[in-house]
């Protein structure tokens, strides 16, 4: 009963709301990796937008004072296409797709990179607590931070993919646990972990002997950080990705059921 009485909730909702084609239009130019995609798999990605533009705050983290933000229609927009392309091709149907985004209700939009504070104790055993300026960050139930600016210069001016980046944090969080590791089970979770496990050691050996990656190396930090920068690689530059680590890319694509390279819908 709880459950259609949802889905008649959000059905209610979606049928008052709409995404401006101008809007629409806009977005996807500023998403030049979108180009290709068939007409299929943007009719999806924009079935699965409004719902979430319906549903998730996307607001101001600046609200006073020299550096006060505005979040436009453009960039609720903007942001909640990227969300959305990591869920494209995930569930029968629109609401089922949407429950990978359940449990939280925020984005907030920062207007540059803000603090993250935390301790670390030295070889004396002294606590230090530091800060240090982050664009972006994800928290298990609960929200999404963003910088406006990175989010706004794009893949192809920085090599980052931000909203992504974060959104795949949010995908690796749905078993509760932070590995790296969307929520799989049994050999399909043993397939992924073991290809996913071989990238992420060449590619911390390459970092490690100081190669010029063409991947960012900061995806060397953490698994988890290996699996969001991966996704921002899949979906922006999936040849890249493809050719450095294959079977890696193929595990990402059963997941997603999204061919990035073509532009299409794999039926699940």
């Amino acid at each position: 009963m709880f459950d259609w009485l949802k889905t008649k909730r959000r059905e209610r909702a979606l049928a008052s709301h709409s995404i401006p084609d101008d809007e629409w239009t806009s977005a996807l130019h500023e998403l030049p990796f979108l180009d290709h995609y068939d007409d299929t798999a943007l009719a999806r990605l924009r079935e699965l937008t409004t719902p979430f533009l319906v549903e998730k705050n996307i607001v101001t983290g600046a609200e006073d004072g020299a550096h006060a933000l505005e979040v436009t229609p453009h960039m609720r927009v903007l942001i909640a296409v990227q969300a959305c392309l990591l869920i494209l091709g995930r569930g029968d149907t629109v609401m089922a797709a949407m429950r990978d985004f359940e449990g939280w209700d925020n984005v907030v939009v920062h207007p540059g990179d803000f603090p993250r504070s935390y301790d670390y104790e030295d070889e004396a055993g002294v606590v230090h607590q530091l800060d240090e300026p982050i664009a972006g960050e994800s928290w298990y139930n609960g929200p999404v931070l963003l910088s406006w600016p990175a989010v706004e210069a794009g893949y192809d001016e920085t090599g980052m993919a931000l909203v992504i980046h974060e959104f795949a944090h949010k995908i690796d969080m749905l078993d509760g646990e932070v590995d790296g590791l969307p929520p799989l089970a049994g050999a399909a979770r043993k397939v992924f972990a073991e290809a996913q496990q071989a990238a992420y050691d060449d590619f911390c050996r390459r970092v490690d002997a100081d190669e010029d990656t063409a991947i960012d190396p900061y995806a060397a930090e953490h698994i988890d950080e290996f699996f969001a920068v991966s996704c921002e690689v899949f979906f922006a530059e999936p040849e890249l990705l493809r050719e450095e680590y294959p079977a890696y890319y193929e595990q990402l694509q059963s997941w997603f059921r999204v061919d990035p390279i073509a532009g299409r819908l794999i039926a699940g």
